[in-house]
Formats: C-alpha cells, sequence, structure tokens
C-alpha cells in the first residue's frame, strides 16, 4: 500500500510538473584539470541537501564544453535534488580520472551552493561504471544509494574482448583487409598520431566519413568482410570470414560488430598507448587463454603476456570492488546489449550483499545498448529513490508493476519489460577467461616478443598507485 500510494504522488507531482516548472539555478565552468562542468540546482535547495551526480557515457572526443544532466533532470529537479555532471578530462577509457574530475565537480558545487548531505551517483554504460566507483570512493557526501543502467562493471575485464577480437580479426582477415598497425612490438595498437578524435560513443562509424582513418579501417573491414556492402558485391569469403569472426565473439548483430571493431582498434589503442593512461605498456594477456572454439585463430593468434605494472593499472583505476559500506545499488541491464553484455551483472552480483543490490534484466527484442524506454528508467530511479529512503528493498517484479503505474497514468511511454526470470550468460562464457599470474609458465618471460621503447614503468607504479593508494 505504501509503494502504490508512492506511485500515485508521484503521478501527481510529474502531470502537474508538466505544466509548471521549478525555478533552477544553473551553472557552468571548467576545471582547473581541464573537465567541463554543468549544475542545476532548484529554488529551495539548501547545503545539507541531496545531489544527483551524473555521469555520462563513453565519449571518444575531447571534451569542448559542459556536459548534459542525463534523463533524469527534469523528474530530479521537480523533486528537490541538485543535478550535476562533469564532463571528463580525458578521451575515451576515462576511468583513470573520473573520480578526480568528480571530486572537482563537487568542490565547484560546494563553492557555489554549499555543501550537499548527500550525493546519489546515476549513469549508464561506461558512466554505469563510474557511478558503481563513486559509491567506494572516499572524499564525497555519503551515498545511500546509487543507480547504474548497462554498466560496464567488468572494468578491466571488459578490455579482454577488445584484445581477443582484434588479435583474432588479424589471423581471419590476413592478406584479405588487413588493418594498419602500431609500432611494434605492441602492433595491435595503433599509434596515437592515427587514432582520430571525433568518434563519439563509436555507435555510428559509417557515418564518420570525412575522417581518413575511419575510411581507411572501413574499407579494410569491408573488404574481408563485406560488412557495409549491398548483398549482391559480397562473395562467399568475405561471408566466411564475417560469420567466423561474429561467432568468435559471440555477436549476432552487424551494427554491434562494426561497432566492436571500432573499439578494438581505435579506442584500445588509445588506452595503450595515450600518456595520461597506460603510456605504451600492454595491460593484457593471450598465453594460456582457450581459443580452441576456433582452430585456425586458436592456431594463429599472437600470443603475449601482460605488462604487470599495466595490468595493475588498469584494475585499479577501472575495477569495481563493492566497498560501498551500506549504500543500495539498483542496475539495470537491457537484455541483448552485445557491447557491454549483461554479464557485467556477475561483476556487481560478485561483491554487493543481495540485501544491497537489485539487478534487473529487461527483456528485449532486438539488440540494444542501454535501450531502456523513458518509463523504466522512470522506475528504476523511484525504486531506488524509495528504497534509499527506507522503502523495503525492490524486486524485479516491483520495477515492472512501478514501470506499469507510470505507464498507465500517461507520465511516459512503454512498454515495460523488466524480466523477473531472466537468464543471464555469465560473462566468461562470452568473454575468453585468463588469468595472468596462475597462466603464465614458470620461467616463462615476461613478453613473448621483445620489449619496446616505452616509459618508464615506475611512471605507470606511480599512476597505478596514486589511482588506489
Amino acid at each position: 500500500m505504501r509503494r502504490w500510494a508512492r506511485f500515485v504522488f508521484i503521478a501527481c507531482t510529474l502531470l502537474l510538473g508538466a505544466q509548471a516548472h521549478a525555478a533552477t539555478r544553473e551553472i557552468t565552468g571548467q576545471t582547473p584539470a581541464g573537465a567541463w562542468y554543468r549544475i542545476d540546482v532548484p529554488d529551495g535547495w539548501k547545503p545539507g541537501g541531496a545531489v544527483v551526480f551524473y555521469q555520462h557515457g563513453f565519449d571518444f572526443s575531447t571534451p569542448s564544453g559542459p556536459p548534459g544532466l542525463g534523463p533524469l533532470k527534469d523528474i530530479a529537479l521537480k523533486e528537490g535534488y541538485a543535478i550535476a555532471a562533469s564532463s571528463f578530462r580525458e578521451r575515451g577509457w576515462a576511468l583513470f580520472d573520473a573520480i578526480d574530475d568528480n571530486r572537482d565537480l563537487l568542490a565547484a558545487f560546494t563553492q557555489a551552493f554549499g555543501a550537499p548531505g548527500e550525493m546519489i551517483p546515476f549513469g549508464g554504460s561506461m558512466g554505469g561504471l563510474v557511478a558503481l566507483k563513486l559509491a567506494e570512493a572516499d572524499g564525497f557526501p555519503p551515498v545511500r544509494g546509487a543507480l547504474a543502467m548497462c554498466p560496464a562493471a567488468a572494468g578491466a575485464r571488459l578490455w579482454d574482448s577488445g584484445i581477443d577480437l582484434r588479435l583474432a580479426y588479424a589471423v581471419i582477415c590476413n592478406g584479405a583487409g588487413d588493418l594498419t598497425r602500431g609500432d611494434a612490438p605492441l602492433w595491435w595498437a595503433l599509434n596515437l598520431d592515427m587514432i582520430p578524435d571525433n568518434l563519439g560513443d563509436l555507435s555510428n562509424l559509417p557515418g564518420l566519413v570525412d575522417n581518413a582513418d575511419v575510411i581507411n579501417a572501413l574499407a579494410q573491414v569491408n573488404r574481408c568482410t563485406g560488412i557495409n556492402l549491398p548483398t549482391y558485391l559480397r562473395n562467399d569469403a568475405m561471408n566466411r570470414r564475417r560469420e567466423e569472426l561474429m561467432a568468435f565473439a559471440h555477436i549476432t548483430d552487424k551494427k554491434f560488430f562494426l561497432t566492436n571493431i571500432g573499439y578494438s582498434t581505435f579506442v584500445l589503442a588509445d588506452l595503450v598507448r595515450a600518456p595520461d593512461k597506460l603510456a605504451g605498456l600492454n595491460p593484457f594477456t593471450t598465453m594460456g587463454v582457450d581459443y580452441s572454439s576456433d582452430p585456425q585463430i586458436a592456431a594463429g593468434i599472437d600470443r603475449f603476456d601482460a605488462d604487470p605494472v599495466a595490468a595493475q593499472a588498469l584494475r585499479a583505476s577501472s575495477d569495481f570492488n563493492g566497498r560501498i559500506g551500506s549504500a543500495k545499488i539498483l542496475s539495470m541491464h537491457t537484455s541483448r546489449d552485445q557491447l557491454v553484455i549483461p554479464g557485467n551483472e556477475d561483476f556487481i552480483r560478485a561483491v554487493v550483499p543481495a540485501s544491497q543490490l537489485t539487478s534487473a534484466i529487461v527483456d528485449e527484442d532486438a539488440p540494444t545498448h542501454c535501450g531502456f524506454n523513458t518509463a523504466e528508467g522512470l522506475a528504476g530511479w523511484e525504486e531506488l529513490r524509495a528504497w534509499k529512503d527506507g522503502a523495503p528493498q525492490p524486486s524485479v517484479a516491483n520495477l515492472q508493476a512501478a514501470c506499469q503505474t507510470i505507464v498507465s497514468r500517461g507520465i511516459a511511454a512503454g512498454p515495460c519489460r523488466f524480466d523477473a526470470n531472466a537468464q543471464v550468460v555469465p560473462f566468461d562464457e562470452i568473454v575468453r577467461p585468463r588469468d595472468v599470474m596462475a597462466q603464465r609458465p614458470r620461467g616463462h618471460s615476461l613478453h613473448a616478443q621483445p620489449p619496446s621503447p616505452r616509459v618508464r614503468p615506475d611512471d605507470a607504479t606511480r599512476r597505478a598507485r596514486r589511482i588506489n593508494p
């Protein structure tokens, strides 16, 4: 009864809010480190009040202005929350400095409006991972609840799928669409001057027709797989190579295949080469990994061990450890995501007590990345908001009922697709597992190839220590 009464109140609030918006105070700016921010505070908000810290998803463009405040901006402001967001000082995989960027955002918020008493992290995709990591980070107001939508919670492990696809492509497309290579021995990582800066979230690579690097990469992928060619221009060899690579990567959707190729080509290279990330150190291991599902790839794939400093730096910046105190986590995933797969939920379920985690799957008919509709997102927000403030822990069935209430009252469009019986394929059945130390044969050298000139290892060590002191 309490839950139903709350939704009647929400419906009235939202319908009235459509007619009369509360006045707000918005400021924008840039931190000394280079990140842009935007803050919106409703009239009546006072120091000690609650603030939503919105975390945007992956963006492979250098920030050039204040970010948006996300899909919950209007409802959060109507409900009396302040809302703030920071761009990240880094393009691409921004986890190395994302927590510090949020500390700078908190400082800007406090200077302008006074210190908040509670912070609610919220984000999707890479931003969902940042939201989770904010829940366990020091130096922030108390976090009683965090909302993560399609979070990249696998952290460093997420990139194992990228290196596997890049190396598998080199085997299958050898001599028939080879991608540009970077300097040896990390030939699979483009040099920095080969990586464009305006790729956005890489969801529409074919649309970036004015970029020579993208055009060249796409031409080679087409030559190998025919992925963007009309059916009548594809030959049997192209079809065979495309199907083999998609099966190896557990991808069924051609758009997702191309997007994943973009990540494994451009973004992975930036992660490894960029001086504000790993600065030329290799964090990946393929030695000892089981690729036997494809004998050709297993026989030809390049084998090497990770640099332990790079691997530790990537894990320290990227992994969610679950040290969240008494915070409540509500995490949602679309069922057929082939970029940030539903198995990412495994990594949250493994470290957060069941009494503090509601993990939900939305059952979709066609693959999307984070393709929630407005009613589903609003249901997640309202259920988390009630839970952190003392209501019973919501079940997936509660999320479905909340969503249906929102739709039936005309607040937002559905349909409502929360599936209480959803079965998630384990992450390690999609992304081949590896254990760096366990898989390194006794006496085996660190690298399967001769070492390359690169930054001093102690530079990366200092980075790892700064990220995870």
